[in-house]
Parts: structure tokens; C-alpha cells; sequence
């Protein structure tokens, strides 16, 4: 299980990241966007609403699909891909472009919501604000701020899926807020925060929302009005992913990029954590996390650099489904 790490909730004074490995983080994410965008403007996507592939580009969101545990959604930077237990790698939806900040609706399982970038050919505004689809990302139609926000990070609530939290990289860069599913956004600024790479928002309390940052873990129990460190363990980490279980909040997960910690796990709610044993090193990172609500052990995370896994049990045991955007799984 590896060494338990004790974490106490409270506001604390932020200090400094380490230099070592913020300096890698942030070069490894900008030449992730690099290639990204190279990426954009050389591959389409065939014309067909649904197409098997064996490859993936760059991932930008995790969702298991909330009426059917078999599914794991990806949202990628060349579109939308739809896993079927593990076995049926389908691309869905005619036309491909970079989905960042990709969601689930929590009770419509057909609805889904991301932001991003247009892609080849594509004659939407950049960058593209916020998409929504209605019918499983076959189409999508712009819903709010296109030409406005880059959301590459966003939260829908569960707890009240009007409420969506977003980390905007483009024009006013900050937080955003909705309370109409997210048809208007209000601008909130940075509220004190800093290179937020995850947000995730509590299943049962929709004012209740965390924050993974190139400073450690951070919590508002106000909509996102106001922030605090969640835990002095973790303070000034880089924490690039963080989720909390859609049925159980006791139980969530957070990686920490630092060689002694990695991915770590919690089962009371954030008073101790036990890192899993999964540690990538200064070269990569997990940026993404998802969890099956229907069995609280069975997690999926992506890295920065390309890879997918699926863990049975909580992380100690990873099962490799992607390696640098292949697909190895049978």
C-alpha cells in the first residue's frame, strides 16, 4: 500500500513550488500544446459518424459513462473517442477538433460539454468557448463565449449540473462560474489561485469545488469565491489532476508530481492519503482522472506524454490501454 501520508485541512501560508519540477511540468505541457497544434492542422476526420481507430491523439478529459460503467468517454485534441469495455475504440461524430475541459452531464448520459479549439477545416470562431452535444457527439453547437474561452479545465456539478467551474487560458484568464448549465458564465478572476490544472466539484455540495495547481491542492466552499489550502502535506506541489468519486466523496484521488508521492488515494474524505505506487517521474504526469461510479476501486487516468490505464483496485494494480497514443489493449 506504500507509506500514509497524514493530511490536516487548513488554511495555510503558500510557498514556493520546487523549481526542479515546476520547470519540467511546464515544458512538458507546452510542448504537449505544441504538438498538439501541429497535430490539428495536419489529420481530419473521416467522414462517418462513428470510426474504429487504434489510435488517439492527445487526451484532455476522462468520463465513465454515468448510465453505463462500460463506457469511458476521452475527450482528445482531434475529437471525441467512445471505449467500449476496453474493446471497441470508435471515433464518434463527423467533424474532429480539440476538446479541452470535457464533461459528462451526470443524469443525461448523451450530454456532453466541452471547450477547445476548431479543428481542420472547421469554420467556428477560436477559440471555441463552450460546446454542447445532445445526441453522444454525433453534433455540436456552440453555447456560450466562442471566440472568448479556452476552458482547459471544467467541472460540472453532480450535485446540481446547472453549476459548471472553468479555467479559462484565453483572453480574460481566470475562473468563470455558471449557474444555468452553462449558457452564461460569470468572470471571477483568479481569486489568488495559479496554473489550475484540474478542477473538480463535490457530488453532494455544488458550492463545494477543488482545485489542483502548480501550488498544491485548493478548496472554495463558496462557489469558487474563495480559496484555501486544503492540506499542509501537499502545499506548494504541483497537483495536476484531482477527482472525487461521483457516488462516494469520501473517496478521491489527486496526483502530486513529486518522485515520492505520485498518484495518491484517500478513503475519509482528505484526512490521510496513501500514494498507489504509480510514479512517472520529472518527464510526465497524470492530467486526467476518472472514476467508475458504479465500483469506487475501478479508476482511469492519462498522462501528459500519451498514456491511458485502468486500474481494478484503486490504483495498486494498472492494467496500460494506450501508450503514447496507441492503443495495446486486445
Amino acid at each position: 500500500m506504500g507509506k500514509r501520508v497524514r493530511l490536516k485541512p487548513r488554511r495555510g501560508k503558500r510557498r514556493s513550488a520546487g523549481a526542479w519540477w515546476l520547470a519540467g511540468l511546464v515544458v512538458l505541457v507546452l510542448v504537449g500544446g505544441a504538438w498538439a497544434v501541429s497535430r490539428s492542422r495536419q489529420s481530419s476526420v473521416p467522414e462517418a459518424s462513428a470510426v474504429a481507430v487504434r489510435g488517439i491523439e492527445h487526451v484532455h478529459g476522462l468520463a465513465v459513462g454515468p448510465a453505463n460503467p462500460a463506457i469511458l468517454w476521452i475527450g482528445t485534441h482531434g475529437g471525441l473517442i467512445r471505449v467500449t469495455n476496453g474493446q471497441e475504440w470508435m471515433r464518434i461524430g463527423r467533424q474532429g477538433f480539440d476538446m479541452m475541459g470535457f464533461n459528462v452531464h451526470p443524469t443525461e448520459p448523451n450530454v456532453l460539454v466541452t471547450s477547445g479549439h476548431p479543428g481542420p477545416r472547421d469554420p467556428r470562431r477560436n477559440p471555441l468557448g463552450v460546446q454542447v452535444s445532445r445526441d453522444g457527439g454525433q453534433t455540436w453547437q456552440t453555447m456560450a463565449l466562442p471566440g472568448e474561452a479556452d476552458f482547459h479545465t471544467m467541472t460540472m456539478s453532480k450535485a446540481d449540473p446547472r453549476v459548471l467551474y472553468a479555467w479559462n487560458v484565453s483572453g480574460r484568464m481566470g475562473l468563470y462560474r455558471s449557474r444555468d448549465g452553462g449558457r452564461r458564465w460569470e468572470y471571477l478572476g483568479d481569486r489568488g489561485l495559479e496554473r489550475v490544472f484540474s478542477l473538480a466539484a463535490h457530488p453532494r455540495d455544488a458550492a463545494l469545488v477543488f482545485a489542483g495547481t502548480a501550488r498544491g491542492l485548493y478548496v472554495s466552499r463558496d462557489g469558487a469565491e474563495s480559496w484555501q489550502s486544503f492540506t499542509s502535506a501537499l502545499l506548494s506541489l504541483p497537483i495536476t489532476a484531482v477527482e472525487i468519486h461521483p457516488k462516494d466523496p469520501r473517496i478521491a484521488y489527486v496526483y502530486a508530481a513529486k518522485p515520492d508521492l505520485g498518484l495518491l488515494r484517500t478513503t475519509d474524505g482528505g484526512n490521510r492519503w496513501t500514494p498507489v505506487g504509480f510514479v512517472l517521474g520529472q518527464r510526465d504526469a497524470v492530467g486526467n482522472l476518472a472514476l467508475d461510479p458504479s465500483d469506487p476501486q475501478v479508476i482511469y487516468f492519462a498522462t501528459f506524454g500519451g498514456d491511458l490505464y485502468r486500474s481494478p483496485d484503486g490504483g495498486m494494480r494498472r492494467e496500460q490501454w494506450v501508450s503514447g497514443g496507441q492503443v495495446v489493449v486486445p
